[in-house]
């Protein structure tokens, strides 16, 4: 996205100062020739960059400049502050104060820029992190995005139904949440409780004429974070340690970092479900994974493959 490329060089010379188009180029993780382009870009929208050569030269802006973004269209703008502000801050290491630093770039839009942004950054959130190892998830767009997008923008009420065969319900739309390309609605109960819906679970959606007053204490990234530590600590756990070949360890995902063992092998803890997904996923390996703890564990899979011996015999 080019708008978010723009705002990170943007903000790596005003924060990291003169820099040449490798460290640029290294930074964006784009070639030499794209710094080159966006650099010619940012000029002619105004912005005070030039180059400095010989020894210790590179790029640089002019002493004092701090950028007003007002080349930004709205759409852009948007864009930019919708979930990506988090992980564009982090690659500039300022993610300490990441909740801070947002409201200080916000605070240099335009007023009509900086109302769409404070606007989109309360409706959408794009979470980049994954869910763990624990299942898939789907890639395909939603049927009902584009309308349930409608209805957050415009606080209309929704009436949904969440399963086949289920009576429908009105809902208020607080926000809408992308985790890895999986869609999901935040909304307020009649009674006001809030719960969060998997768009791809919506079996019908109709937008309503009624409009609804939205919480003004809401705030959608501060509930979603409060959601995902809720369902973590709601999910069962299985502790388990393997001795792993190489060849198979990028089919799991340690709890810790993975500890050598030597001749390809590796240590690792993991995390699962219950006592047989664990048994079925190291049966699964063919013997490049070996249970090494609980006990519990160690048996179940011996006997299981005593079983499977016995089920195909010679």
């Amino acid at each position: 996205m080019r708008a978010e490329r723009l705002l990170r060089l943007l903000l790596h010379l005003q924060t990291r100062g003169r820099s040449t188009v490798a460290d640029l180029a290294a930074v964006l993780d784009v070639s030499h020739r794209t710094v080159q382009r966006d650099l010619d870009a940012l000029s002619l929208a105004g912005v005070p960059v030039y180059s400095t050569r010989g020894r210790g030269g590179g790029w640089s802006l002019l002493p004092d400049y701090r950028s007003r973004l007002t080349g930004l269209t709205p759409s852009e703008v948007m864009s930019v502050f919708v979930g990506a502000t988090a992980h564009v801050l982090a690659d500039l290491g300022l993610d300490v104060s990441a909740d801070q630093a947002v409201l200080k770039l916000i605070a240099t839009l335009p007023d009509a820029s900086r109302r769409d942004a404070e606007y989109a950054r309360q409706r959408l959130l794009i979470d980049h992190a994954g869910w763990d190892d624990r299942g898939s998830v789907t890639s395909f767009r939603p049927r009902w995005l584009d309308l349930c997008r409608q209805a957050v923008w415009e606080e209309r009420t929704l009436e949904i139904t969440y399963a086949e065969g289920t009576t429908p319900f009105p809902i208020a739309p607080l926000g809408l949440v992308a985790k890895t390309r999986t869609w999901y609605l935040v909304a307020a109960r009649p009674a006001g409780h809030l719960r969060t819906y998997r768009l791809s679970r919506l079996t019908a959606a109709t937008l309503l004429s009624t409009t609804f007053t939205r919480p003004p204490d809401f705030d959608l990234a501060t509930y979603w974070h409060q959601a995902q530590q809720a369902l973590k600590a709601s999910r069962p756990s299985y502790l388990i340690v393997l001795r792993v070949h190489e060849d198979s360890l990028r089919r799991f995902r340690p709890t810790t970092p993975p500890i050598p063992a030597g001749n390809g092998w590796w240590i690792i803890h993991a995390d699962l479900e219950n006592p047989a997904e664990a048994t079925a996923t190291v049966l699964a390996q063919a013997g490049t994974a070996i249970a090494l703890s609980p006990p519990a564990l160690v048996t179940a899979v011996r006997e299981a493959a005593q079983s499977l011996t016995t089920l195909h015999p010679d």
